[in-house]
């Protein structure tokens, strides 16, 4: 069965890795922040804070057949009906988007969404201490 959602991010060049995430559907919005606190060490540096955003949204499963899917721009796979979180690296904004499907794959709609700056979205979902990395 699972837990599924999409989650993202948005890099300067304005696309978007997403991954995709068999199990933590429920929890997707503190597996981000969780991502967002650690990557906030390396703020500045593009490259790496996308990698350690990845990697904590992966955590345990990297070395798994499965588990967790990623891809550029498109929703790797169909998600449990809940909103996916998009963290756009260079406004420092979560922007969560309902998941669509048509015939091209699966995509985000860009008319309803919710929008947090960084420090409202740590705060929201329990991430407490990030201040520290602002």
């Amino acid at each position: 069965m699972g837990d599924r959602a999409n989650v993202g991010i948005r890099g300067t060049d304005g696309n978007t890795v997403f991954l995709y995430i068999h199990w933590g559907g429920f929890d997707r919005h503190e597996i981000v922040a969780k991502a967002l606190a650690h990557a906030m060490a390396r703020d500045g540096d593009e490259a790496y804070f996308t990698r350690i955003f990845v990697s904590r949204v992966i955590e345990r499963d990297w070395d798994k057949e499965t588990g967790v899917g990623m891809l550029v721009n498109k929703l790797p796979a169909t998600g449990d009906g809940y909103d996916v979180p998009v963290y756009d690296y260079m406004t420092k904004k979560i922007t969560c988007h309902p998941e669509k499907w048509d015939n091209a794959g699966g995509y985000v709609d860009l008319d309803n969404v919710t929008v947090y700056t960084r420090d409202e979205y740590l705060a929201e979902y329990a991430i407490r201490g990030a201040g520290a990395y602002v």
